[in-house]
This record gives C-alpha cells, structure tokens and sequence, in this order.
C-alpha cells in the first residue's frame, strides 16, 4: 500500500500578538506504520515525539484533515500573548511662561509667534509620539492652569475639577489632539487675576483621583510636563507649592500611580534642577530630597509656608503634626536613581527624543496569555526550555532578572535589562516562540 508522509512543524511563533503553528508539508512517496503524535511520545511512526517536528505516515485514502486536527491542534487555534496595557494622563503646563517667546522679544506676556513658544514646541512633540503609541496606551489629557481666586480669577483645580480634560482611551490620538489644538493662549496680561498660573498639586490630586477611579487592568502613570515654578494659583512663596507637589507625587505613587517628570527647558523660566530631580524621585517612589534654597533646610518648610492656608490646607489633607519639623513631602538625606527629562524647548528633536524615550518606557513588560472561545490557556512550565523570546530579532534568555520568566502558567514578563530593552524607543516588535504541545487549553 502507498503512504502519504506529512512533515510537521509544531513550533508556535507569536508575532504582533497572533501564534502560527504547525505547519503541514506533503511528499509524494514514504512508507511507515501508524502514525506517532508530534509531542505526545505516542505511535509507532517516525515521529520524534520531541515537539520539534518528525515525519508520520498516513494510510492513503485516510481522514486527511482529521488526521491533521489530531496531530497538529495547535494549528487550529490562535493564541495570543496580550500585553497589559498602561493607561497614562498626560497633566501638561498650560500657564503663561509656555506662552512667552522662546527667543526674539522675550519680555512680552505673550508671544506675538505662538510657533515661537514652548507651548506650540512641547504640543508639537506630544501629538507627534503619542501617535505612533496610540494603540499601545491608554491616554488621557489634563491641563495645569487657573486664575487667582483671590483676584476674581477662576482656579477649577482647586476646586478638585480637571482642566481641559480627555478621558483616557485606547486610540486616543485623535480626541486628544482636537481637544489640544483647540486650546486658546494665555491672556496677554499680567494682571494678578487674568494671568495663568500654575496650581501643580491640586491638578495632580485630580489626575490621581482620575486615575484611581479607573478600574482598567495594567500600569497607571501620569506625565508631568512643566516649564515653571508650581503655585497655589496665586503668587506666594515660592518655596511652598513644591513642597506641595512632592507631596501629591508621593501619595499617588502610594496608591500604585507613577509620575515621569518632564521639565521643558526655557531661558527665562527654567525650573531648578534640584525641583525637578525631587519631583522625578517623588514620583518613582524612591528616597528625595528636600526642594530648599541653597544653604536652606527642611525646617524653612515649616517656617515660611505654615501660615499659608493652602499648604496648611495640604498638611491638614496628610495627616501630620502641626509642629515645626514637619513637611509635606516625605524626605532623605541621599536623592534616588530616576532623572527627570530636561529638554530645551527650543529644539525640537530633543523634545521629540527625550519625549519618545519618557512614554515608550512605560510599555507594559506583562503579557497574559489570552483566553480562546471562552477557554483558558495555560502553559506548562516545565518545557520552558524549548520556547524562545526576541525582541527586535534579539534572542532574550530564559532568566528571572535580566530575560524572561513565566510568572503564573498564563502570565510572562520580560525582567530588569530585556524589559528595558523593550522600552527603549527603538524596540517595536517581541516575538515569542513555543513548542505546540506546551500549550494547556482548558
């Protein structure tokens, strides 16, 4: 009797999401018994039995597709490893220093040239990046800006109302850069009243609540993007609202929200690095250091803010002691590893750069296997072995700090160094390979 041979190979590739597997060759002569299952150790064919491919025989005349539903299941289904997906507020300045000319007649409240600012600059490079991540993030919008109350001004934030707010969304580009586009420019005035300002904490504390209230699965961040000195929508002691924020930045870290500091960089209102390294580190949870005056300590917080009724405001919100010592932000003796983004506002490749490295890194490095037709999918993690991981075609070692590991038999995560890798801008594809018969449907 004449035989059919089929070659299969049971190797599952799982690119942009989808797994190919098992795919079927024919040849025209051979010979064999009954055929032995790829994988399974099963028959007395020439199959290897190993997962990595052998040749079986088929009776001529046989249920072809049976056969290959039997052998080669894994063909049938499309598995996936779906990345759990980051929702992001992206909180920007929207107070009059981003509205002052970046070079020419810097002195006007308003740039005449609104191309010429570091509003137009840093919403240039925003819609430019957030595009090519827009089905990869789920991103909101925010504005920081308000009016004095005090001086019949408006100041929403304080009032715990977000400004100029997107919801966040997958495939949120569109929505958001109509609502941005849109915004008009600060008054050109410096009437106390009229003028922006820039009520940091309080826009923090909504984005935080907003963000908290999201019950999507996957990382929260918010993306702080400031060119100034925070305040309390007014113009008091400039020492106290960063005290303020670190302090916002540290509670929304403790309700599992990260913030990525980005400090645009302009000549005339060039935030201090010393600022802007608290807030990166306050916002990555690690150990900060106190935002004072050179030569200045912790307990000038105490000595110049606790008449202030916002910052008293703030430290009654947190629960400390009213006493001298005491300060909004928790703070160290040493400053933690994280460095905010300090582009100049005037460069926009710089800003294009630094701003694509700040939102690629906060790709999600956890990938859960996805159900199919309502049936779990597990893996056994005792074949790990014969699986591989690349990213970007680079093979990412099987290791539980610097590769891959299977957290649960559902859930893989790229560790320390490969997750890294994964976020760096460049890095646009993650392929995963398994043996077929790894896969546990049900």
């Amino acid at each position: 009797m004449k035989d059919h041979l089929f070659l299969l190979g049971v190797a599952c590739l799982v690119g942009a999401g989808a797994v190919a597997c098992a795919k079927v060759h024919t040849e025209p002569e051979g010979s064999g018994g009954r055929p032995g299952l790829p994988g399974t150790g099963g028959g007395s064919g020439s199959s290897s039995g190993s997962g990595t491919g052998g040749i079986v025989a088929l009776p001529d005349g046989g249920p072809v597709e049976k056969f290959v539903d039997e052998v080669a299941i894994c063909k049938q289904v499309e598995y996936m490893f779906e990345p759990k997906i980051p929702t992001v507020t992206l909180l920007v300045d929207r107070s009059g220093s981003m509205f002052h000319c970046l070079s020419g007649n810097t002195g006007d409240a308003v740039c005449a040239d609104l191309t010429n600012t570091a509003w137009a600059k840093l919403r240039t490079a925003i819609e430019s990046v957030m595009t090519q991540l827009d089905a990869q993030v789920r991103f909101g919008f925010m504005t920081v800006w308000g009016t004095n109350p005090a001086s019949n001004g408006m100041c929403p934030s304080i009032k715990g109302m977000a400004t100029d707010a997107v919801p966040p969304a997958l495939n949120n580009a569109a929505a958001i850069t109509k609502v941005y586009d849109g915004l008009a420019p600060a008054p050109n005035s410096t009437e106390t009243g009229k003028k922006f300002e820039s009520p940091a904490s309080e826009s923090i504390a909504v984005a935080t609540k907003q963000l908290m209230d999201d019950t999507t699965v996957g990382d929260k961040y918010i993306i702080f993007l400031t060119d100034g000195q925070p305040d309390y929508c007014d113009d008091s002691n400039s020492l106290c609202a960063p005290d303020s924020v670190i302090f916002r930045l540290q509670t929304a870290y403790t309700a599992g929200i990260k913030t990525v500091v980005f400090g645009v960089q302009t000549a005339l209102f060039d935030l201090a690095p010393g600022v802007l390294q608290a807030f990166a580190n306050a916002g990555a949870g690690e150990p900060t250091l106190a935002p004072v005056r050179t030569g200045g300590t912790a307990n000038d917080l105490w000595d110049q803010c606790n008449g202030l009724a916002p910052w008293a405001d703030d430290l009654t919100a947190s629960g400390k002691p009213k006493e001298r010592g005491t300060t909004l932000g928790t703070y160290s003796t040493a400053m933690g590893p994280t460095k905010p983004y300090m582009p100049s506002a005037a460069n926009q490749t710089e800003l294009v750069n630094q701003l694509s490295s700040a939102l690629s890194g906060v790709k999600s490095c956890t990938f859960d296997l996805k159900e199919k037709d309502g049936n779990p999918l597990k893996v056994d993690r005792t074949m790990l072995t014969g699986a591989h991981v690349k990213i970007m075609g680079t093979e990412v070692p099987l290791d539980e700090t610097n590769g891959w590991r299977m957290n649960t038999e559902s859930q893989l995560e790229l560790t320390g160094k490969s997750c890294d890798t994964w976020r760096a801008p460049e890095s646009k594809t993650v392929d995963f390979m398994f043996p077929c018969e790894a896969f546990i449907v049900g």
